[in-house]
């Protein structure tokens, strides 16, 4: 996804949140404000000849109910209009919202409140259609109303002169809550969450307190600690890789972790432990190196402001927030995170297994110190690698892959589930997926491929990457490998491929020319264009350290 267009439909005023949004984005905004049920089931709207990759449709709960009898056929009838919408147009990510009904209405105490089954059948059609339909999401409006609280939320103020609901305030948490979907569907997310321990996850010193004189409980001052543990847990389960780098003595820092009733994490949810005395920035800058992941990619928590400066002086790219003086504000502090830096629409498989992927990769290092030899240590790695094509039941990792692979990525195209798909489904297009596994373990998905067909006789290469994981094994020589064997069998004469240089990828800018392959051009820019015989292409010089499968 190159140049996203996006759309924010709405039964209220929003004008001033698109106004703000279109300052980042191609935005689309409709004439009016009751219209948006229109717009979506009209495959001519000016909505679709905008061509947006996204569209957020806001419901207000009051405006939906208006001049209609508050009942269930009002919901089924709005449901069924977006599920119309989803299902004509896989290539689009939608997001709705759930509703909040503040209906200021003089009723007895045996009334009840048929509002919040309202919202609640609302949420429970919108996850319908998200369960069914992978291309749809529910935009959780409700949680943001209930965050501000309602006197914040709403503007009597604003909706009295103008007809504009939301307050400022209201209106920049949307904008915020908007932007935090948009990055996830572009897959920009940081990757490892680096964490201090004394005063970070437990209160106190332990080299001072000792472990019986730590905080870390299930009530009073402990209690905050644990429930922050808890929700770093469920940052890590959502597929974030969890460090720690502590400046303390590893034998009393370790027995905490290892021991202690109340931890919550434990040495095996953490893919490395730098408790030591070195620099901080030096643990952090080791760290990067060992798991191969930029320092851009990483987060650092520390309760302490002069440890946190050190670092953002010596490693700026690394991000760095502020601690809360308040460590009763340490579980919200963890959400608060999990929503800045790590959020995601939905983890996929790989995910959920992120730690034990990273620990196998620090495995293969020592194994390869041990090595006599690079080819040695390759040659007893057992590799597997395994192609398939790529489908609705791989194609969330796929789509991953392109949106955060940089340094083995010959173009760097960036595509969503829908975009993948899509393309997958056009005529002329190939797309396949590559596993790789070896006796430490397996690495899941690694790789994606798509070809174009340009003429009869040529193909092209529109994407190859390859995880920073099992770069450096040579898989790609085998891949490659595959691709010219498959497109040569098939009648083709001739491979085209590209390299786009950025300012992450010069690894493989002379990845073709170690594979043989005439290089046609070069543009102002770097850009190259080579070319590959495939009638006389010479796969000797490829080089093979596992066994390779089709299936």
């Amino acid at each position: 996804m190159i140049a996203l267009k996006l759309s924010v439909i709405s039964n209220i005023n929003l004008d001033s949140v698109i106004g703000r949004l279109s300052k980042l984005y191609d935005v689309y905004k409709t004439e009016g404000y009751g219209t948006w049920v229109q717009e979506i089931i009209n495959p001519n709207s000016g909505l679709y000849s905008f061509g947006p990759n996204v569209i957020f449709i806001i419901i207000d709960g009051y405006e939906m109910f208006k001049g209609q009898s508050k009942n269930d056929n009002t919901i089924d009838m709005n449901i069924g209009y977006i599920e119309e919408a989803v299902k004509n147009n896989p290539d689009i990510t939608f997001f709705v919202s759930n509703i909040d009904l503040w209906m200021r209405k003089i009723e007895s105490a045996k009334s009840g409140s048929r509002e919040r089954r309202l919202e609640f059948l609302w949420e429970e059609g919108l996850f319908l259609l998200s369960r069914k339909y992978r291309n749809v999401y529910v935009f959780d409006l409700k949680s943001i109303v209930e965050e501000k609280g309602r006197e914040q939320f709403y503007s009597k103020k604003l909706w009295y002169l103008g007809g504009i609901k939301y307050s400022m305030k209201a209106e920049k948490l949307l904008e915020q809550h908007i932007n935090r979907c948009v990055a996830s569907v572009k897959g920009i997310r940081k990757k490892c969450l680096i964490l201090d321990l004394d005063n970070t996850l437990w209160g106190g010193v332990v080299g001072e307190a000792g472990p019986e004189g730590i905080e870390l409980a299930d009530f009073k001052e402990g209690a905050r600690y644990k429930d922050f543990q808890r929700r770093l847990k469920e940052i890590k389960d959502l597929g974030i890789i969890l460090a720690v780098v502590s400046k303390n003595n590893f034998d009393d820092a370790i027995k905490i972790i290892r021991e202690h009733k109340h931890m919550v994490l434990r040495e095996e949810d953490f893919v490395a432990l730098k408790i030591n005395w070195d620099l901080k920035s030096q643990n952090i800058r080791d760290l990067s190196e060992e798991l191969n992941i930029g320092l851009d990619s990483m987060v650092f928590i520390d309760d302490n402001p002069i440890e946190r400066e050190s670092v953002k002086r010596e490693l700026p790219e690394v991000t760095v927030p502020d601690f809360p003086q308040d460590t009763s504000e340490l579980a919200d502090f963890a959400i608060e995170l999990y929503n800045n830096y790590f959020y995601i629409l939905s983890p996929t498989d790989e995910d959920t297994v992120k730690t034990e992927i990273y620990r196998q990769n620090m495995k293969r290092r020592d194994a390869q110190k041990s090595s006599a030899s690079y080819e040695d240590f390759l040659r007893t790695l057992e590799t597997k690698i395994e192609i398939h094509r790529i489908r609705a039941e791989n194609v969330q990792r796929a789509a991953q892959l392109t949106q955060k692979t940089n340094q083995f990525n010959l173009t760097t195209k960036r595509y969503s589930e829908q975009e993948l798909l899509a393309l997958i489904d056009e005529e002329g297009f190939d797309g396949f997926v590559v596993n790789v596994s070896d006796r430490f373990g397996d690495s899941g998905m690694v790789s994606v491929v798509i070809t174009k067909h340009k003429t009869d006789s040529e193909v092209e290469l529109d994407t190859f990457l390859l995880s920073c994981r099992v770069m450096g094994r040579f898989i790609e020589d085998q891949i490659i490998g595959f691709i010219e064997d498959f497109y040569k069998k098939s009648g083709y004469k001739k491979l085209i491929t590209y390299y786009k240089p950025t300012e992450k990828n010069n690894p493989v800018k002379d990845l073709f020319e170690r594979l043989g392959y005439t290089l046609l051009e070069v543009d102002s820019a770097g850009s190259k264009k080579y070319v590959l015989d495939l009638k006389e292409s010479n796969t000797r010089c490829r080089k093979e350290f596992g066994e390779l499968r089709v299936l």
